[in-house]
């Protein structure tokens, strides 16, 4: 395994020079939490399955004096997809940027910057909020992430503030040579508020690229949060994502992640509901072929009475890919009253591919109704049989099925034209359409 710890004393000094202050603040402590741990073994419950730490041991370049890029902010990037008419923040590597007129219709009461700006901007809610969630974690790679991160983005909506508009991130690598990029993002809902984000990944293909992307999150009562993430990257992108979830009374989140293209990616979602009729949606859908790996660590903790919680996660897999799905429900004592739902379905499409599924439960109060699944199987070939009897060819057939069998979770996308929109970018994939979004342009 490279030598992180060794990277890190070398470059230490040029890191800290080079971030948003704020986060120096955690650094050390993170290092020696992480020389403390060391990476994690498959030997890990956490990490049984996985080969994302695997994908660590190649020989990126990280960019820690961050050059500024030669480009023209109002014009790097553009989404085109109709009528979404979201406001467009993007990540180059770990630089945040957003066009001119993007900022002047940013919705009143809502801020979208680099974390480095939001740290004089809002003092006040950075000191309040940053690290309370990731500092609770335990896993090394989130410490590995604290020790080397420089920036990220922040999006903050005032109380009371409904968001008209949704906002959309572009998450973008892009490197002639190996790259590794960190980023630390923090998304504060407050009282009363309303937010949709739309998160999309793109990255520069022929190149081995790494992404570690820590995202705290918190939603205040009655308080709405939707998060909708798109990966569609390269087979030589790695990824992998920590979101940390907190939500009070009477507060709405939902989350769901859709993978069309990637190399190994790890998805990680903890989230605490820490109030009262609190009410949370985790979603996921993946397809996968060649030697992709996709996973999705999911926990959820209900630690207040009369809280809800349904995950729903579909995979297909294909040829020599392999899915994994781990997650954990945990009920404290004081949680009567819960209702909690998780439920993962897999087609594997060849005997190559591979399903691992470990969904559990932890249960410590009695009055509760709560329940979890898991299916592994093959297309259904009665199905298949009907449909090209009445004249519809295999192919067409094979697609229809697939596209019907992670439906559920696509109508789970409340943002009407992107709903519409992964619907069409679902039957391209399954069709071995690879190409990337079609309506995306980059200068």
């Amino acid at each position: 395994m490279r030598d992180y710890s060794q990277l890190y004393r070398e470059l230490s000094g040029r890191i800290k020079d080079n971030s948003a202050s704020v986060l120096n603040r955690y650094r050390d402590d993170a290092f020696a939490k992480f020389e403390q741990k060391g990476f994690p073994s498959k030997k890990s419950e956490t990490y049984l399955n996985s080969s994302i730490v695997d994908a660590l041991n190649a020989e990126y370049k990280i960019d820690v004096d961050r050059p500024a890029a030669a480009i023209d902010k109002n014009g790097l990037f553009r989404c085109k997809i109709p009528s979404i008419n979201a406001v467009l923040g993007f990540m180059l590597n770990d630089r945040f940027y957003i066009a001119d007129d993007q900022r002047q219709s940013l919705p009143e009461g809502v801020e979208f910057c680099a974390l480095s700006d939001a740290e004089r901007l809002y003092p006040e809610v950075i000191g309040r909020y940053l690290h309370t969630l990731s500092d609770r974690s335990p896993d090394a790679l989130t410490a590995l992430n604290s020790t080397f991160v420089q920036d990220g983005y922040f999006i903050y909506v005032k109380k009371g503030t409904t968001a008209q508009r949704p906002l959309q991130l572009i998450n973008m690598l892009l490197s002639p040579t190996p790259l590794m990029a960190f980023t630390h993002n923090l998304i504060v809902v407050e009282q009363g508020a309303s937010l949709q984000l739309l998160v999309c990944d793109h990255a520069e293909d022929g190149v081995d690229l790494f992404a570690s992307k820590v995202t705290e999150v918190v939603v205040e009562d009655g308080a709405q949060f939707e998060y909708y993430s798109l990966e569609n990257t390269t087979r030589k992108t790695n990824n992998m994502t920590q979101m940390f979830v907190s939500q009070r009374d009477s507060s709405q989140v939902a989350v769901n992640n859709l993978l069309l293209l990637n190399s190994i990616s790890r998805n990680q979602i903890i989230a605490d509901i820490d109030g009262e009729h609190a009410s949370l949606f985790l979603g996921g859908m993946l397809i996968t072929d060649g030697k992709q790996e996709a996973e999705n660590n999911t926990v959820v903790r209900h630690n207040k009475p009369n809280s809800t919680s349904n995950e729903l996660f579909k995979y297909i897999l294909d040829e020599q890919s392999h899915g994994i799905f781990s997650g954990i429900i945990v009920v404290q004592p004081d949680a009567q009253k819960t209702l909690s739902r998780q439920t993962n379905k897999s087609i594997c499409l060849t005997p190559e591919a591979v399903v691992n599924s470990r969904p559990q439960l932890e249960i410590y109060a009695d009055d509760v109704k709560c329940g979890h699944g898991a299916t592994t199987g093959q297309l259904d070939q009665e199905a298949l049989f009907y449909m090209k009897q009445r004249g519809i060819d295999e192919d067409t057939a094979r697609m229809m099925l697939l596209s019907a069998f992670v439906q559920d979770v696509v109508d789970e996308i409340h943002l009407d034209v992107l709903r519409e929109k992964m619907k069409d970018m679902i039957d391209r994939r399954l069709r071995n359409d690879h190409s990337h979004c079609e309506d995306c342009f980059v200068h």
